[in-house]
């Protein structure tokens, strides 16, 4: 004999499905909010490059702690829903790769805020070792990846996801380029050589960023697909 549900039970149900899918809406909301976070860091940190102003940097540095908080919420939030709801298939990969994505987002702003310590370090930027122009090309390809792993994020885009690849191939490429040119100038400079290898570490903290942009990306495109692709060979 089938049981036949009490009044009421239908209506518990329904009120904790509810519930469970306003905790998950809740956690893409927060790692939304944590993105927009990191791109806000990462974009004043270049800009502190550009026009080389500590103060601009010193904010980056103080909202650090703020990305660092948030991260750590949604870890939590992810952590309870999977204690408490026991989710599965498509629910537990976006859970997972929430709490993979944000990981990966702290680390950016750990970047972020790393950056922006150079204009600190040096408050007057030294005219001895002009910046190269390629620098400013990484900068703006690691910003406009991270944008796009994050809207790839959003809007569930695998292709966007995949686009990140060649993005990144490009990044690897200036890398390359222009550790070449600043190892050779350190050497025809020696007493600059504290200032070139500040310009090394900026053009491998934005190789980094790009690095990351692409790790998001693997993660949208396992959470649409339960595959694993490597964007980053």
């Amino acid at each position: 004999m089938i049981a036949v549900p009490e009044w009421g039970e239908d209506e518990t149900m329904t009120t904790l499905r509810e519930h469970y899918v306003h905790q998950l809406e809740g956690v893409r909301s927060d790692l939304q909010n944590l993105g927009s976070m990191v791109e806000t860091a990462l974009q004043r940190a270049i800009r502190s490059l550009e026009i080389w102003n500590p103060t601009v940097a010193g904010q980056v540095i103080a909202d650090h702690a703020a990305i660092c908080e948030v991260r750590h919420n949604v870890e939590e939030a992810v952590t309870k829903i999977i204690a408490h709801q026991h989710p599965v298939a498509l629910d537990l990969r976006l859970l997972g790769s929430v709490f993979a994505i944000a990981t990966e987002l702290e680390r950016i702003g750990d970047y972020a805020s790393s950056i922006a310590r150079r204009p600190r370090k040096i408050p007057t930027l030294p005219s001895t070792v002009p910046f190269p122009p390629e620098l400013f090309d990484m900068a703006a390809l690691a910003q406009k990846m991270l944008h796009l792993a994050l809207e790839a994020f959003l809007h569930q885009e695998i292709d966007s996801a995949r686009s990140l690849a060649d993005y990144d191939n490009q990044v690897d490429e200036l890398e390359t380029r222009l550790r070449d040119e600043l190892l050779v100038l350190a050497h025809q400079q020696p007493d600059q050589v504290e200032t070139i290898f500040d310009l090394i570490f900026l053009v491998h903290a934005l190789e980094r960023v790009a690095d990351r942009a692409t790790n998001i990306g693997e993660r949208v495109v396992y959470m649409q697909t339960s595959a694993k692709e490597d964007l980053n060979p």
